[in-house]
Order: C-alpha cells, then structure tokens, then sequence
C-alpha cells in the first residue's frame, strides 16, 4: 500500500509515504508518526532515496509499517532536532549527521550505499555539453545544490578537482530540485547522484562521468527513540544486509565504502 499522507505531524513541510510492510494485528494502518500501534517504524530518507524506498518496502518483510518523511538531509536533521519523531534516520553524507549527533539524538550509525556524482543534461542536450569544463560557458544554464545540503558539498569538491569555474548558476535546496530543472530543460546541465540521473532516464536525461574525488557516503542511523523500537531495530539491520544492498546498487548506488 502506498498512499501521501499530510506532514501535518512534521515541523517542516514535506512528502509523506504510508508503505506497509507485512502489517498484522490492530491498528496497522495508523498514520501517526508517534502511534507505535502496528509496529509503525518512522523513516527519515534524504530525497535522493525517493524511488528507491518503494523497492525496499516491496522487498522487505521484516513486519511493520513503514512512515517515510522525504526531504533534503538538512530539512530531515532539522526536523528531528526540533523535535519531530523519527526511528531511523537516512541522509546523502556523514556530514550531514553531525549536528543530531553533537545533540545525542543518535543510537548508532552504519554507512549502508555510496553515490559517485555525474553531470546531468537536459534531454537533446541543448547546452551542446560534452564535457564538465563546459559548464564554464555563460551560454550554458546550470544547476547546482546550494554547499549547505550533502549534494552542493559533493557539487563543489567535483568542480574544484576539475578547476572549473560557475557562475550564475542556479542553487537549489535538493538534488531533486536539480534532476528536475534538468529534466525540464530549465538548465543545460546539473551535478547530481548517479542514482538520480538513471532514475531520470526515461524522461530523456542523459549523463556524463565525471572525477569524483570523495563519492558521498549515505549512512543510516537508528534514533534513540528508534533504538527502543523493536520494529525499527529490525529495519535498521536489515539496511545492512545484502538484499537492501543489491536493491541500492540496481538503482545506480555503490556498495558502502566506495
């Protein structure tokens, strides 16, 4: 079951998703991100995880329902420093987690996927780009993640490797918002994961490679309010195992630690 539900529970305005996941006894279908009623495991996942989450509710068959807030890492971490309730916690780099870290809001961590950064174009590569360093051009629109949020960090260590110079691009909150103005012709080009750029591909984006020098890394962090949730301990390990792996890596993701 897979229905959107308000984010009227959240502090911050974001993209709810009901999964169910092998759901049994009473009050299964509560949609209260604080009801532990029918196992109900509250999952915090950066955004770039967005069609990836479906095939891991699919696939998983650990019991309980499964309550996804979707959003930009620092919108996640936001939230659950200001008190929004969350089990897990899945964000787009290691940086990412310091601040709820530093608060003690964190039971324990484990880095579950790697994502390598490419260079998105615009179906029918209307920029004419065939390389990074042609982001450089005034006549070419460029997209790129603002440096406070996982993607614009990964943005700017790619484009600093490279020694390419942007200016008057477009700086967005989300990877997604990125692939999207992409996809839509609204920029020649934009750096995003690899992951993001497959998922794009029927829409006409294509990508090309780039050098990477530090691919994000994506960890999963169980709560302290998680880590005395028995459902959400089950779901956090199975994060780590190899059936969720094999799901990341067909969606264009690379194993932990690459």
């Amino acid at each position: 079951m897979r229905r959107i539900r308000s984010g009227r529970h959240l502090l911050a305005p974001a993209v709810l998703l009901v999964l169910a996941v092998g759901c049994s006894g009473p009050g299964a279908g509560s949609g209260s991100g604080s009801d532990r009623t029918g196992q109900q495991i509250t999952v915090f996942a950066a955004s770039s995880l967005t069609d990836v989450i479906s095939t891991m509710n699919e696939a998983y068959d650990g019991g309980g329902q499964l309550l996804i807030n979707l959003g930009s890492s620092a919108q996640l971490t936001a939230q659950l420093r200001s008190g929004a309730p969350a089990d897990v916690l899945i964000t787009a780099d290691l940086e990412a987690l310091q601040a709820v870290r530093d608060e003690g809001l964190l039971g324990a961590e484990q880095v579950v996927a790697g994502n390598t950064s490419v260079l998105a174009l615009a179906p029918g590569n209307p920029g004419k780009v065939q390389a990074l360093a042609d982001v450089a051009q005034e006549s070419v629109q460029v997209a790129l993640c603002a440096p406070s949020v996982p993607c614009g960090r990964a943005a700017e260590r790619v484009l600093a490797a490279a020694g390419v110079m942007v200016s008057g691009e477009s700086r967005e909150d989300s990877v997604r918002s990125v692939l999207t103005k992409v996809a839509t012709g609204q920029a020649d080009a934009g750096l995003v994961y690899q992951s993001d750029a497959l998922s794009a591909a029927n829409q006409g984006v294509t990508y090309l490679e780039v050098t990477d020098p530090e691919p994000n890394q994506y960890p999963a962090a169980l709560t302290a309010e998680g880590a005395e949730h028995e459902a959400a301990v089950r779901f956090y390990e199975w994060l780590a195992g190899e059936e969720a792996a094999r799901i990341l890596r067909s969606a264009g993701f690379q194993p932990a630690g690459t």
